[in-house]
């Protein structure tokens, strides 16, 4: 699977997927979920971040599937979902675990389940990411993964407020039903 994904994306975001399986694992070590489930699900939860988005769009339109309205606007969201089914398709994962994780990464949704949360967690905190706040995420995600998870979805709200861009519905629902659930 190394070698393929290795294939497929830019060495940068290869790095990327390599940190985000790392910090997975370390993060379901922590908080009791299965490491090897984790660390699959970070490899692979870009692996259909191809270099081009028409590729992106192509590869969808292989599978069938289609995007709503607000994700179709939010381009850099479709891998998640198209990862999911990519995992399935080409790397042959079955387990519904790790490819709901794969594909809620980007957006998250309602009642993430942990495995859903180290993935969303993992990828905002990996080792090559370096944006201002990383290190108070860094520091959460080694105490609570609930407080991570509530934490990088309010960087993501802000973040696409502040660029006055969509913000995906699902990404509300999971801040809401944190907010009336923790």
């Amino acid at each position: 699977m190394k070698d393929k994904l290795k294939k497929t994306l830019k060495p940068k975001r290869y790095q990327h997927s390599m940190g985000v399986a790392k910090t997975a694992k370390k993060l379901a070590v922590r908080f009791g979920a299965d490491a090897d489930k984790a660390y699959l699900a970070g490899m692979l939860h870009d692996c259909a971040k191809l270099p081009d988005m028409k590729d992106q769009l192509k590869l969808a339109a292989k599978y069938g599937m289609e995007f709503d309205e607000i994700t179709a606007r939010c381009p850099a969201v479709i891998h998640a979902p198209l990862g999911a089914r990519h995992a399935r398709e080409e790397y042959g994962v079955d387990d519904v675990e790790i490819l709901d994780a794969i594909e809620f990464h980007t957006v998250g949704r309602a009642d993430m389940t942990l495995m859903d949360k180290i993935i969303y967690v993992a990828d905002m905190i990996e080792p090559t990411r370096d944006f201002r706040g990383v290190g108070k995420l860094r520091r959460l995600a080694g105490k609570n993964i609930d407080d991570a998870f509530i934490a990088c979805l309010k960087e993501s709200i802000e973040h696409n407020a502040k660029k006055e861009s969509v913000i995906h519905p699902n990404t509300l629902e999971a801040w809401n039903y944190m907010m009336l659930h923790r």
